[in-house]
């Protein structure tokens, strides 16, 4: 049994030049438009970085830890005190 993705029906507009190269291409492949203009977002999607956020996050959790015990020895009072600038 064969099974075809669902596809969405997005519109774009292109140059003359554009729909003419893409039009031969097309034609020369033995395909349509549409299934290039898929086939280029796909490569184009392929090579670029994906970032996951939080996996970075919780990569990082944990990373810091203070290097002298006097770190550990703030208040929360202390903290609040401290002069902030922004």
């Amino acid at each position: 049994m064969m099974t075809t993705a669902a596809f969405h029906r997005t519109q774009i507009y292109l140059s003359n030049t554009q729909q003419a190269t893409l039009g031969a291409m097309a034609r020369a492949q033995r395909s349509t438009s549409s299934a290039l203009i898929r086939e280029a977002i796909d490569s184009y999607i392929a090579v670029q970085p994906t970032t996951n956020n939080r996996a970075l996050r919780m990569h990082a959790a944990g990373q810091w830890q203070p290097d002298s015990t006097r770190f550990a020895r703030v208040t929360l009072a202390q903290l609040r005190s401290e002069e902030r600038s922004f």
